[in-house]
C-alpha cells in the first residue's frame, strides 16, 4: 500500500494517517511507517490518541511507535494540511451501519481535505458487502483493498466513494477463502456467448423475436434488434405495430420487421396471434423497447408472457405494464430476465427510487424473489441476481453508457445470448459484460451514443474470447 501511495503521489512527501482500533488501523500503522522510512513527513491520528489494539495491529503499532512515529488524538478544531495525502485506516470490512461519534466528525474532516484521500481496504462508512452508506462515509480518490476485490466498492453508492480501486497482493494464499455475498465479473465474461459454428446457419446461431415500437418510440426497437444481431444472433424478426413498420425498417436492412395488428398504433390484445406467429421462428423473445404505455398494451404484454414459453428478456415499457406486481411474472415458463433501472425497479417494488439506489443489493434480491426471474438492475455496478440467491456485479463499465438507448442495446445482447441456449443467469452476465466493454470500445467519450455501443458489440465479444 505504501509503495502504491509513493508511486501515485511522488511529489507530496506528507501524509496524515487516521487509524482505528482494529486490524485496519494496524494496516494504517504499517503504511505510516513505510512512508516515514521513505522520507515523508507522517503524522498518525486516532480517535482517542491510542494505538490499534487487536493482537496483530498491536505488534505493528509498537514497531512504528518505537521508531518515533508521532501518534496524537483527533482534534476536531484542526484543519487537514493542504496537499497532504490523507490515509483512511479507521474501519475495515466488518463495520456495518451508521458511524458513531467521533467517527462521523473524523470522516467529515477527511472529506474536507484539499489533497488526495486514500482508503485502506474500503472507505470508512461503506458497507463492504452491499455498497450501502448508512450515513457519513469517506470519499476516497484511491482505495487499496487487499487480496481480492469486493462488492461494496463496485455497487453504488459505495462505488462513488471508492474512487480508483486497486487490489494489493499481501501474500494471502488463494486457497484461503471466505463466504462472499456475491462475485464480480468483468469483460471476459462475454466469452461465454457461444461462437457461430463453422457449419451452422442463421437459425442454429440463434433467432430472436423482438416485440417493440409505438408512435414516436420506434428507435428503441431498432436498437434492440440490431444489437441482437451484433451480439451474434443469426436472425432477428421484430413484431411491431403496422404504422411503425415502415419507419423502423428504414433504419436496418438486416432486421425483418413484421407489421402486426394494433390499436391506434399500439400493440394490443389483437396483436397476440400475429406476434406468436412470428415468435414461432425464434428461440428467444425480447419484449418492451419503445412499446409505449397505452392501456391496450398491458393485456398484450401479459398475454404474451403467458402464451409463450421462449426464454425472454422483459425491459423498459414491458416492465411498466407489470405495474407493482412482479409476482405475476413467476408463472412464465422458459426462463425470464428482467432488466430494470432503479426507477423501474422502484415501481415494480412499490417504493421510492431513492430507496432502491440506497440499497441496490437488497432491492435486486427482493425483486428476484418476488418475480422468480433473473434480475439485471442496471446502473453503475450493474447487479445480476438469480432466484437461487446467486448475485454478481459488473466491475466494469463507464459513463459512456449514460446515454439514451443503451438499455435497449443491452436487451438485444441478452436476447442474443438466450437465443443460443444459454441459461438465463449466464446469458444475463455475458450480455452485461459485452455491453460494458462495448461502451469502452465505442470510444467517443461524452459523445458516445447507443448506436456506437451497438456497433462495438462484436469487437467486445471477440476481445473476451481472445483474452
Amino acid at each position: 500500500s505504501a509503495r502504491l501511495i509513493l508511486e501515485c503521489f511522488p511529489e507530496t512527501h506528507r501524509a496524515v494517517v487516521l487509524v482505528g482500533s482494529g486490524n485496519n488501523g494496524g494496516d494504517g500503522m504499517v503504511v505510516a511507517r513505510h512512508l516515514a522510512e521513505a522520507g515523508w513527513r507522517v503524522e498518525v491520528v486516532s480517535p482517542d490518541g491510542t494505538a490499534p489494539s487487536t493482537p496483530d495491529a498491536h505488534v505493528v503499532s509498537n514497531i512504528a511507535i518505537g521508531l518515533g512515529l508521532p501518534l496524537r488524538p483527533f482534534d476536531a478544531g484542526s484543519a487537514p494540511p493542504d496537499g497532504a495525502v490523507i490515509v483512511d485506516a479507521l474501519l475495515g470490512t466488518g463495520s456495518r451501519g451508521a458511524l458513531r461519534p467521533p467517527l462521523a466528525a473524523i470522516v467529515d474532516w477527511i472529506n474536507r481535505a484539499r489533497g488526495p484521500i486514500v482508503a485502506l481496504d474500503l472507505p470508512t462508512g461503506v458497507d463492504a458487502d452491499s455498497g450501502e452508506v448508512a450515513g457519513d462515509a469517506v470519499r476516497a480518490d484511491l482505495t487499496i483493498t487487499y487480496h481480492g476485490d469486493m462488492l461494496g466498492l463496485r455497487v453504488s453508492p459505495g462505488r462513488e466513494h471508492a474512487g480508483v480501486v486497486t487490489v494489493a497482493d499481501i501474500g494471502i494464499p488463494t486457497a484461503v477463502t471466505c463466504d462472499a455475498v456475491g462475485w464480480l465479473f468483468g469483460p471476459a465474461a462475454a466469452a461465454a456467448i457461444p461462437a457461430k459454428e463453422s457449419d451452422g446457419h442463421k437459425y442454429s446461431a440463434g433467432s430472436v423475436a423482438v416485440v417493440a415500437g409505438s408512435p414516436g418510440l420506434t428507435g428503441a426497437g431498432v436498437l434492440a434488434s440490431v444489437a441482437a444481431l451484433r451480439a451474434g444472433a443469426g436472425l432477428v424478426v421484430a413484431a411491431v405495430p403496422a404504422p411503425c413498420a415502415a419507419a423502423m425498417s428504414a433504419h436496418s436492412a438486416e432486421v425483418m420487421f413484421a407489421p402486426v395488428a394494433h390499436e391506434e398504433g399500439a400493440i394490443c390484445a389483437a396483436s397476440l396471434a400475429d406476434i406468436l406467429a412470428q415468435a414461432g421462428r425464434a428461440s428467444a423473445l425480447a419484449i418492451g423497447p419503445g412499446l409505449g404505455r397505452a392501456q391496450a398494451t398491458t393485456a398484450a404484454v401479459r398475454g404474451l408472457l403467458e402464451g409463450s414459453s421462449l426464454p425472454t428478456v422483459l425491459d423498459a415499457d414491458g416492465l411498466w405494464h407489470i405495474g407493482a406486481h412482479p409476482e405475476d411474472l413467476v408463472s412464465h415458463e422458459g426462463g425470464l430476465v428482467v432488466t430494470p433501472h432503479a426507477g423501474e425497479a422502484a415501481r415494480l417494488l412499490g417504493c421510492e427510487r431513492a430507496e432502491v439506489e440506497a440499497g441496490r443489493v437488497v432491492a435486486a434480491r427482493e425483486l428476484c424473489a418476488r418475480s422468480g426471474a433473473v434480475v439485471v438492475l442496471k446502473g453503475p455496478g450493474t447487479l445480476v441476481c438469480a432466484p437461487d440467491g446467486t448475485l454478481a456485479v459488473c466491475a466494469h463499465g463507464s459513463a459512456a453508457l449514460a446515454t439514451a438507448g443503451t438499455g435497449d442495446v443491452l436487451t438485444g445482447a441478452i436476447a442474443a445470448a438466450l437465443s443460443k441456449g444459454m441459461p438465463p443467469l449466464v446469458a444475463a452476465i455475458a450480455g452485461v459484460a459485452a455491453h460494458a466493454c462495448a461502451g469502452d470500445i465505442a470510444g467517443s467519450g461524452d459523445g458516445t451514443i447507443a448506436g456506437d455501443v451497438c456497433a462495438a458489440l462484436p469487437d467486445a465479444i471477440a476481445a473476451a474470447r481472445t483474452a
